[in-house]
């Protein structure tokens, strides 16, 4: 069996697959410093909302990494003890399964069918606001007392295809160019969460409809702790059963 010294090098970061229970769960990123052998590897200690998480010794947990132009791959682990490395707080781990490739990319994308909308910004025609302006004029004294918005938001639906950490996949009648830069919001677990992103593909469809790809750009941490929960929900479940 293929072990640690085949695949990983000081520094690299891999994640660690955290299952709390049925309401939490989350990944958490740690470190390589020392590669030790085929079976063991000293790595940081991963952090949870700025403290120390806790691993537990003798616990099986899940490991992922990606490889660059090769692929996401995945092995489980136990830790068996916790140490100071260069008197930094460390973790040792024993390989305890093969490491196996699980898809090419960095993300794990899961099905995902649920609504959402592009949300457009549209420059309201000057004299629209001149016209407001003037209206309000006469309900305030000063005119520093009227705000007047000066762009509306337009909703265009899209219906989600899958989703990752990194990005989402989505059929709407909405074009779009590939580099573009959009904003939207979907709903995930009954609750609408805002994104930005960038179009990275566009395929037309027979019944004109785009098939558009979208890569987040910076994600609030609520939003990506929402959607990276749902992902590795998935991911766990697809483990339990053996299909990864």
């Amino acid at each position: 069996m293929e072990g640690f010294t085949k695949f990983f090098n000081i520094a690299d970061t891999l994640d660690i697959m955290i299952y709390v229970n049925n309401q939490e769960s989350y990944t958490l990123t740690s470190f390589v410093y020392e590669v030790v052998n085929d079976e063991r590897l000293i790595i940081s200690n991963p952090i949870h909302e700025g403290h120390l998480y806790a691993m537990e010794r003798r616990y099986g947990y899940y490991f992922r990494f990606y490889i660059e132009n090769q692929g996401m791959y995945l092995f489980k682990g136990t830790m068996i003890e916790r140490l100071l490395y260069d008197n930094l707080p460390s973790v040792s781990i024993k390989l305890d399964s093969e490491i196996k490739r699980i898809q090419r990319r960095k993300f794990y994308r899961v099905n995902f069918k649920s609504k959402g909308h592009f949300l457009i910004e549209k420059k309201i025609p000057e004299h629209e606001i001149a016209k407001k302006k003037a209206l309000l004029n006469t309900r305030f004294k000063s005119e520093k007392d009227v705000i007047i918005e000066e762009a509306s938001i337009e909703k265009f639906p899209f219906e989600s295809l899958d989703l990752s950490g990194g990005g989402i996949r989505v059929l709407t009648r909405k074009v779009f160019e590939s580099g573009e830069l959009i904003k939207g919001e979907v709903l995930l677990n009954n609750m609408w969460n805002k994104f930005s992103g960038e179009v990275t593909r566009v395929q037309k469809k027979d019944d004109n409809h785009y098939e558009v790809g979208i890569r987040f750009i910076d994600l609030d941490s609520a939003t990506q702790s929402r959607i990276v929960s749902y992902v590795f929900e998935i991911e766990r479940n697809l483990i339990k059963k053996g299909l990864m």
